[in-house]
């Protein structure tokens, strides 16, 4: 019987114990340090509304994240979702609708960015007119040489998003473009909980308060026993053998605040600043059993004051009237590491290979959190279907 044990409780970890179950594993344990599912992407609730301060929308019907939940009995209401950027040009921020900013250039396409591996090279691509207010947005979001970044940082950065114009014609469109998607019917916290349900039903055993260390995990994988590492792997440094100190990670500094509002705008919306000016680096609009929530991330503290009329002046080019910000119902400070450094990713791949060897493919490293959530899941996907296929076709024949 092929057994297989998910060390961490979140999205990835989640959907890895579907995927073994869908391949034939009947002995799964999912264990998370917390006292549920959900990972640091739980929110949190204030009489029954969730204050999010991350992101909670999902993909179109053909979105294989969705379709594994939805698959599972989650459910998910269909939604357009609206995006909005503030982007800099030479006579000031200028609003559009959209997911990335819009930056004058004599090209309508960057060059292609053949081999890119800090976020420098990804710039580099552009022409200097875009290139450069790019490079400054990044440097206001992380404060540290972008050469020292990974390039797979940025999605995270919204830069897989630029939009090029003719120099001279970055006019505000009027009418929002929504792209099509869902959002989980029940919040976040009603996905993990249907989640959770829909694992039980399945015969996983679901460990919470379990903290387990990799030096634990990697003692324990027996040679019937698929590990998948679906939590934080830095930890996993101390497995490698040859001793070094961790590699750094690129900390991004981030406050976020959560608002009660009155706002009449296309809903749900995401306002991202690339401007590199003020505080606020992003605003998402959603609404919570019956109200209007504006979730802000900063990167920085401010005060109250500050912070409002930023807020306002961001939302401004979207909302149909003028908007009321009502009480601040949340505030949060906390270090995002969503963008690895160079050395990081090097060292992680190295290490990966390193187990795949010691273990037969037997232990599975589910990689960043930044990565991009699709390529990042089938690559696991595949990972596990090579390493749970032989098992599943013996224990199926015996």
């Amino acid at each position: 019987m092929a057994r297989v044990r998910i060390i961490g409780g979140g999205l990835t970890g989640i959907l890895a114990a579907f995927e073994a179950h869908r391949l034939g594993a009947r002995e799964i344990v999912l264990e998370d340090a917390l006292d549920r599912l959900g990972g640091w992407s739980l929110p949190r609730v204030s009489h029954g509304v969730e204050l999010r301060d991350g992101e909670f929308a999902f993909g179109p019907a053909q979105d294989p994240i969705r379709q594994a939940l939805e698959w599972r009995g989650v459910a998910f209401d269909e939604a357009d979702l609206h995006d909005g950027a503030i982007s800099p040009s030479p006579t000031g921020p200028r609003a559009s609708w959209g997911e990335g900013p819009v930056l004058p250039a004599e090209v309508s396409a960057p060059a292609a960015a053949t081999q890119a591996e800090t976020l420098n090279d990804i710039l580099r691509a552009y022409p200097r007119s875009a290139a450069d207010p790019l490079a400054s947005y990044c440097q206001w979001r992380l404060g540290v040489w972008l050469d020292q970044v990974h390039a797979s940082a940025a999605p995270a950065l919204g830069l897989h998003k630029v939009r090029l114009a003719p120099v001279g014609d970055t006019a505000t469109a009027n009418v929002s473009a929504p792209r099509r998607g869902a959002v989980p019917r029940d919040g976040l916290n009603g996905l993990f909980a249907s989640a959770s349900r829909a694992l039980t039903r399945l015969g996983v055993e679901i460990r919470l308060h379990s903290l387990v260390s990799p030096r634990e995990a990697a003692q324990g994988c027996a040679e019937d026993e698929t590990v998948v590492w679906a939590a934080d792997p830095l930890p996993l440094f101390d497995l490698a053998a040859q001793k070094a100190p961790k590699p750094r990670l690129i900390g991004e500094r981030v406050a976020s605040y959560v608002f009660r509002a009155r706002l009449e705008a296309p809903l749900p919306l995401t306002v991202r600043n690339y401007t590199g000016e003020g505080k606020v680096s992003t605003l998402r609009v959603y609404e919570s059993r019956g109200e209007t929530l504006v979730s802000v991330e900063c990167v920085d503290e401010v005060g109250d004051e500050c912070l409002r009329a930023e807020v306002l002046r961001l939302l401004a080019p979207f909302a149909r009237r003028p908007m009321i910000l009502d009480a601040c119902v949340l505030t949060n400070m906390r270090t995002r590491f969503a963008c690895p450094s160079v050395e990081a990713v090097q060292r992680l791949n190295r290490l990966e290979a390193e187990l795949a060897h010691r273990f037969k493919g037997r232990f599975i490293v589910a990689g960043w959190e930044s990565a991009d959530a699709g390529a990042r899941i089938a690559d696991l996907t595949d990972r596990m279907t090579r390493s749970l296929g032989p098992a599943v076709r013996i224990a199926a024949v015996a």
